[in-house]
């Protein structure tokens, strides 16, 4: 019993570390990306509309970004493209995507406002930094 017990607390206290760890680093990325918009023309009322924005924008945005991101793969997988064609073919979908996810999450949001142009660099600078065909580094 006593076993039991520590194990199921060793678990609760891995799983709570993981999450702090896993809100740390959004809400990282949420200022960082929050801040750089406001050169073009995002404004937030508090730090808490800010992550509430970035989270809302995020989970809209989630269904249209794995199949984005599941359809550059395949394409490049099944051997219609190569690398760069499915990266290039994902960046202004993922832009697109973006930008419409964020501009819903604006539209629901009082506290927030986003200008299309600090949009648009937001998705393009998201669709960059996570492209969905990495170089190989391995040979086959």
């Amino acid at each position: 019993m006593r076993e039991k017990l520590k194990r199921l607390l060793g678990g609760l206290l891995g799983s709570g570390i993981l999450i702090l760890i896993v809100v740390a680093v959004f809400g990282l990325i949420a200022l960082v990306g929050g801040n750089l918009m406001v050169l073009f023309g995002f404004s937030y009322k508090s730090t808490g509309s800010l992550l509430l924005y970035f989270l809302t924008g995020t989970l809209i945005g989630l269904p249209l970004e794995m199949l984005i991101t599941g359809l550059s793969r395949a394409l490049y997988q099944l051997g219609w493209t190569n690398r760069w064609q499915a990266n290039l073919l994902y960046i202004p979908l993922d832009t697109m995507a973006t930008f419409f996810s964020f501009w819903l999450a604006d539209q629901w949001m009082g506290s927030v406002s986003a200008s299309s142009l600090a949009l648009w660099i937001l998705g393009l600078l998201m669709a960059v930094m996570t492209l969905p065909v990495k170089k190989e580094t391995s040979a086959k």
